[in-house]
């Protein structure tokens, strides 16, 4: 092979070796940007309606397309005992939305409700609900009265009141949750 020759060949090589690496570059990084898009839902909020029994959970999953990246699975336990456990093929709003699911033997209940809600590209997200009631009791005509709402509290919550009870450094409460504190306090019916 003469030098010139030579010379042009290396030359082709070197320009066909950068290539093929700038190719799988960009491969690789177009196959990382959809993950980096993929994220888990930003938020799974927990209430309980002890007049209709219904577990209400408010999820924040912001998407652009709901029918294709959107929550696939929500897992609702009492403790380690599973109550629902169903799985979804998109969600009906791209951003906040609200599903409703009626247990109505949890009314008057105590103990720790806790949600997973996993998204169907990446990650999961999980809320918690502290139920502090008890059963209304039944009136000797046999018929239960109205029950007294319990209070609801996230576990956030109930951890911030404990952490500046404890503290002796006064603090305030949100309007909403001193009220809830006092319709307990006073046995007021809702």
């Amino acid at each position: 092979m003469s030098g010139e020759l030579q010379g042009s060949f290396m030359i082709s090589c070197k320009k066909t070796s950068i290539i093929r690496i700038v190719a799988l570059t960009l491969i690789g990084l177009t196959a990382l940007c959809g993950y980096a898009l993929a994220h888990p839902p930003a938020a799974a909020a927990l209430t309980y309606d002890d007049q209709t029994g219904d577990l209400v959970v408010a999820i924040t999953h912001q998407v652009d397309n709901p029918s294709t990246h959107y929550v696939k699975q929500v897992t609702v336990r009492l403790g380690n005992a599973v109550l629902i456990d169903t799985s979804y093929t998109s969600q009906p709003d791209a951003s906040s939305f609200t599903y409703r699911y009626n247990l109505p033997q949890l009314k008057g209940s105590s103990g720790e409700i806790t949600v997973d809600v996993q998204c169907s590209l990446s990650g999961s997200r999980s809320g918690t609900l502290i139920m502090s009631g008890t059963p209304a009791p039944v009136s000797p005509a046999g018929a239960a009265p109205a029950p007294i709402k319990s209070p609801v509290f996230s576990k956030g919550g109930l951890n911030y009141m404990k952490k500046n009870a404890e503290s002796d450094k006064p603090f305030t409460l949100n309007k909403h949750v001193r009220e809830r504190l006092d319709q307990w306090d006073n046995g007021v019916k809702p």
